[in-house]
């Protein structure tokens, strides 16, 4: 899906918050900007064909093997890889579940590469969906921490249904871990028939570099790099991971503070008339505003304040009324509740 993102600011003149991504938006970037002015001059030579150097030291900060590592162009890239290895050379199209509402892209990258595209929305469906014959690929794919909803889908029930399903290959996006406290399946837990991806885009809100990882066996690991385009991380990008890694403790977020901060931003916007809040386990929440729909919503923020939120109505199962956001700090918050209370009156 080349449209309906978040973070388009590119389609509207002077935002001054964004609340459209789901990254944090105060970071300081300043050590990053001023490590990359300093090497500007790696853009004269390629960078590695597949970065193994940086997946060198991702495993040696999990205590994981290498070739357990694999080092994408952003967490998208991971999805298109993942769809494009399990069809390659299978003479029955794969079967894809997705647990719904979730990110289009799992969706889009599965139709692409000709999967047969079963959407649920309840994890334990899995089991009605799995295909008779033992010669098709199944694949279950989730969000966890799940965007739009913040949903976070306790460990031990996840665990448990890998499990249980061990001809299915679980692709699960941890993308939002970083926004969390809800116990998640670690970096270091090897599991045989699942897939961890990871978003620096999203942890060090550097979402322009496309920064992200696979973790997983080795065995689906290589099957995946076996689609690898050359030199897809650029070198740039690479420089930045290894400045982060080196100073992931000037990224760190006070997970309380946000969490308490996403309580009052939900406790607000529910007070509002018409607005609906769903449950959160991030920082980001999902909305549903009534006799308006997303897209005027947003248009009226974006013209009239410079603020920018997620016109959330592209996502399966959700409708025009839908909306999200991600909680910022108390005082951009604010004045989105005090915007939108203005449109709710208009």
């Amino acid at each position: 899906m080349l449209t309906g993102h978040g973070d388009d600011t590119y389609n509207y003149k002077d935002i001054r918050i964004n609340f459209s991504s789901n990254v944090y938006n105060h970071f300081c970037h300043d050590g990053l900007y001023a490590h990359l002015a300093s090497r500007m001059d790696c853009i004269r030579n390629y960078p590695e064909p597949s970065p193994s150097h940086l997946e060198l030291e991702i495993a040696s900060l999990y205590g994981i093997s290498p070739d357990e590592v694999m080092v994408t162009n952003g967490a998208t890239e991971a999805i298109y890889l993942i769809a494009q290895a399990f069809s390659h050379g299978v003479s029955e199209a794969p079967s894809s579940v997705i647990l719904q509402p979730t990110f289009t892209e799992y969706a889009d990258a599965c139709t692409l590469h000709g999967h047969n595209v079963i959407s649920i929305d309840n994890i334990n469906d899995i089991t009605t969906h799995q295909h008779p014959t033992p010669i098709t690929q199944h694949l279950l794919w989730l969000c966890n921490p799940n965007n739009p909803t913040g949903h976070v889908i306790p460990k031990a029930t996840l665990e448990s249904i890998i499990t249980s399903h061990p001809d299915t290959t679980f692709i699960i996006d941890e993308s939002y871990a970083p926004f969390t406290t809800q116990p998640l399946i670690e970096c270091d837990s090897i599991i045989s028939n699942a897939l961890l991806l990871h978003s620096m885009t999203k942890e060090f809100a550097i979402p322009g570099l496309r920064l992200g990882f696979i973790t997983g066996s080795a065995a689906l690991l290589n099957r995946i790099r076996e689609c690898r385009m050359p030199w897809s991380v650029n070198q740039l990008a690479i420089e930045a991971a290894h400045y982060l890694i080196a100073h992931r403790s000037d990224y760190a977020l006070n997970l309380h503070l946000l969490m308490a901060e996403r309580e009052r931003m939900a406790h607000e916007l529910s007070a509002i008339k018409g607005i609906s809040v769903y449950p959160s386990d991030t920082h980001m929440l999902l909305c549903r505003i009534e006799g308006k729909t997303a897209a005027q919503t947003k248009d009226f923020l974006a013209n009239n304040h410079g603020i920018l939120i997620r016109d959330a109505s592209n996502f399966h199962g959700l409708d025009e009324h839908h909306f999200r956001i991600a909680v910022q700090t108390e005082e951009e918050d604010t004045q989105l509740i005090n915007a939108l209370k203005e449109w709710i009156q208009y």
